[in-house]
């Protein structure tokens, strides 16, 4: 090899390597658009039913452009590269999967953000939270999802019961990056309403 050839190599890994760095120095957001399929088989004795639920978060309106933050994506040193984000609350996501299900199991739900009195029938989502956190290394990318939420049964105007569900799905994938936020998302909802719907069913009835 000639000095002059030599020379050339050495340029060009010392290019590659900088744009290997430079890449890795990039923010790694990425927002997810959350698109829940309600997986429960339970079926409720039907009717009218209201899901209240007063926490902060709704769809942005026209023009607004909020992002609500999931989780963090950080590299293998535990370095924040970015964040996950969704245009809707983590709170609204929850609410949203809760209605899905609900009406899989044959209700006709009525959605309020406040109880109604003497309402004969409702559930009302006290507390939820949803936390998807990534890691990114140069072969790979794992991605974590917990979600935990608590409802209240009201019958008549009166709360008999609370009822509190949580789960953690993680997974990992070469490629294919937003495919792995969503499976995992999916999973770890599903896993918690297949505990949780059967639970509400049989307080309702």
């Amino acid at each position: 090899m000639t000095f002059a050839k030599a020379v050339r190599t050495v340029q060009a890994v010392t290019l590659l390597v900088l744009v290997v760095l430079a890449g890795g120095c990039a923010t790694s957001d990425l927002q997810l658009k959350p698109n829940y399929q309600p997986v429960g088989d339970t079926r409720g004795n039907g009717g009218t039913l209201v899901l209240a639920s007063s926490l902060e978060g709704t769809v942005p309106g026209v023009g607004e452009r909020i992002q609500w933050i999931l989780g963090e994506v950080k590299d293998t040193d535990g370095k924040i590269k970015g964040n996950v984000t969704s245009v809707t609350a983590p709170t609204a996501l929850v609410r949203d999967a809760l209605q899905q299900e609900l009406l899989r199991a044959g209700y006709a739900v009525q959605i309020d953000k406040a109880l109604p009195q003497n309402v004969e029938r409702a559930v009302v989502l006290s507390a939820g939270k949803l936390m998807l956190d990534e890691t990114r290394s140069l072969v790979k990318v794992e991605a974590e999802c917990k979600v935990s939420f608590a409802v209240e049964i009201w019958r008549k105007g009166v709360k008999t019961n609370t009822l509190s569900f949580e789960s953690r799905y993680s997974d990992f994938a070469l490629k294919d990056r937003e495919k792995l936020h969503q499976d995992v998302l999916q999973k770890a909802f599903a896993s918690a309403f297949k505990r949780a719907v059967p639970a509400i069913v049989d307080q309702l009835k």
